[in-house]
């Protein structure tokens, strides 16, 4: 039984144990918690930026957990499971610290899921506009429609960095985005992506998403950028619902585009189909912000911001308050309809160019099956203009769809090309990123993680005397084990733990004596052989000797005694680990 006044050490147990699942629940609430307020807080703070390390605290959050999570199967294990403790006490095995193992696991995991992860999923993905959604509202055919047009097609999973390491012309696609953009690092990479020596074109298909925020934060960052400036001009989305009551399929919802203004990419065109679009702001003012307008609706066109199917003024505007603030005489309020409203924009900026439009859904699955309407031409035409309308030059461009920024709309990403992006992008973040100057961690933490893997001059003779020692001590134990086991057994009964283990301290006094060579056995002998043996021996081990050594001493001189049996067990189990160790 424990003493009076102390705790058990069964209680202390569970209470380590209970402390470790509480900050894992907590970091992984907490890990979610942050990552929503992070997503959300552009769209409630326009212009205003979080710190840099906001970005990293779910990672962080994440990984502690898993790490923790980990940890806690260890203790649970260590604490439960006192046959597997007696079977590595028999066996010469060098375990690692509680942490290291933790740690190894995780980095294991993280490693295994990109790699594995299709086997279940197939790679595929029932998000909105992707182009691994087969589905109806996926873009698989959009993408085969440019792949039998001769162009190399492909996606980016993680961060828009991973672009930089082609040497070709890109030509990305933003299909729908639903994630924002981080102003940190990725405005950046548009202002360089603009700025570069080789052509690089942008197609904005926009749908109720980030892409009107990621607009305006490059037109600000273009401000203070002299070769940027004016290449990506003006633009507000409209935050509503487009209706056409006079031009469209089925239902207003559904507005079918027919006027179109003379540009390269309307060769062909007559009609164009849109599913729940949306339409930039200034109607027929649009070309006096910089861009070309290519297609619009009718004049019997309107946003619908409140769903009440019918363009009421009162409801149905943008509101233009600070606009109107800054140019005297500019209205604080712009009307939603009473126009024809923009859907299709372009710009030529010479070494670059940018397509937007005010819907995604045009060129999904299932309005390209519809034969009736020019969706597929229309999109063909569109990425023939923005890779400047050579035959000969295809194989000099690659087109990028953004499937980073494409998530389920009310749960977490689960699939294997979303885990991989959500790995990767913090990765290539931290190990690309100059302004965090964490570049230079990786190939140190590396080299320090190899360092004790990589094989010693004399590993193998060494493992051949331990080998061999082994086997004598197996030998002697075989001799003596059954007489032996006996006695410890009556020592116990008797509740002469001190007897007891003095007795199964004659082992380890044997090989001491062996390894000392006539010196007295002392903490501080004992000490200076294992460091002479082990120059890089950790303090934790040191610390873990000295104390096993100076209570094994003290109980065989009679100055300590051994009070219970777990007591006993406890001194048993650690004096393997030391035979194991020396």
């Amino acid at each position: 039984m424990p003493s009076v006044g102390k705790s058990s050490g069964r209680n202390v147990t569970f209470s380590k144990g209970l402390v470790i699942a509480f900050f894992t629940i907590f970091l992984i609430v907490y890990g979610v918690f942050i990552s929503n307020f992070i997503e959300l807080y552009p769209s409630y703070n326009m212009g205003e930026s979080l710190p840099i390390f906001a970005n990293y605290l779910p990672l962080v959050c994440y990984i502690g957990a898993i790490f923790l999570g980990f940890g806690l199967i260890i203790f649970i294990r260590n604490v439960t499971v006192q046959k597997s403790r007696e079977i590595q006490s028999r066996k010469k095995v060098k375990t690692g610290s509680f942490y290291k193992e933790a740690l190894f696991i995780v980095i294991f995991i993280f490693t295994l899921i990109p790699l594995f992860g299709p086997i279940f999923d197939k790679g595929e993905s029932d998000q909105n506009f992707s182009i691994y959604n087969y589905d109806w509202n996926g873009a698989s055919d959009f993408k085969q429609t440019i792949e039998d047009d001769g162009y190399d097609v492909m996606s980016i999973q993680s961060s828009l960095s991973a672009t930089e390491r082609l040497n070709k012309s890109i030509l990305l696609i933003l299909l729908g985005p639903n994630l924002f953009y981080n102003p940190i690092f990725e405005i950046p990479y548009f202002m360089d992506f603009f700025d570069n020596d080789t052509k690089n074109s942008l197609f904005i298909c926009h749908d109720h998403g980030s892409t009107s925020t990621l607009l305006w934060e490059i037109f600000i960052a273009s401000m203070f950028d002299p070769d940027l400036r004016g290449k990506i001009p003006v633009t507000i989305f409209a935050n509503g619902i487009l209706r056409d009551n006079a031009s469209y399929d089925t239902q207003p919802d559904f507005p079918v585009i027919r006027s179109f203004s003379p540009h390269p990419t309307t060769n062909g065109i007559s009609q164009v189909i849109l599913s729940e679009a949306s339409s930039v702001v200034g109607g027929p003012f649009i070309s006096y912000f910089g861009w070309d307008l290519v297609g619009s609706s009718t004049d019997y066109g309107y946003v619908d911001k409140n769903g009440d199917h019918m363009y009421n003024f009162e409801h149905d505007y943008v509101d233009l308050s600070i606009l109107g603030g800054a140019l005297p005489g500019f209205p604080s309020k712009w009307p939603l309809g009473g126009y024809s409203q923009g859907v299709f924009m372009a710009k030529d900026a010479g070494n670059s160019r940018v397509f937007v439009s005010a819907d995604a859904s045009l060129f999904n699955n299932e309005l390209l099956a519809v034969s009736i309407y020019d969706n597929r031409q229309f999109g063909l035409n569109i990425i023939n203009w923005l890779t400047y309308d050579t035959e000969t030059n295809k194989k000099d461009w690659v087109v990028i769809f953004d499937e980073a920024h494409i998530r389920p709309e009310y749960t977490r990403d689960m699939t294997s090309a979303g885990i991989f992006g959500f790995i990767t992008q913090y990765i290539i973040h931290l190990s690309t990123n100059p302004i965090t100057v964490t570049a230079w961690i990786y190939p140190l933490l590396a080299i320090y993680s190899l360092k004790k893997y990589l094989p010693k001059k004399d590993e193998k003779e060494e493992k051949k005397k331990a080998q061999e020692q082994d086997r004598k001590e197996e030998r002697e134990r075989f001799r003596t084990s059954s007489f032996f086991a006996e006695k410890i057994e009556w020592y116990r009964e008797k509740n002469r733990y001190g007897k007891a283990l003095t007795l199964l301290y004659r082992r380890l006094e044997r090989k001491l004596n062996a390894l000392l060579r006539g010196q007295k056995i002392t903490t501080q002998n004992v000490l200076d052989l294992i460091i002479a043996k082990e120059p890089k021996i950790t303090k934790l081990k040191i610390r873990r000797i000295t104390k096993f050594m100076n209570t094994i001493i003290a109980i065989k001189e009679g100055k300590s005694k051994v009070k219970n049996e777990q007591e006993f067990e406890n001194l048993y189990f650690e004096m393997a680990w030391v035979v194991n160790n020396i």
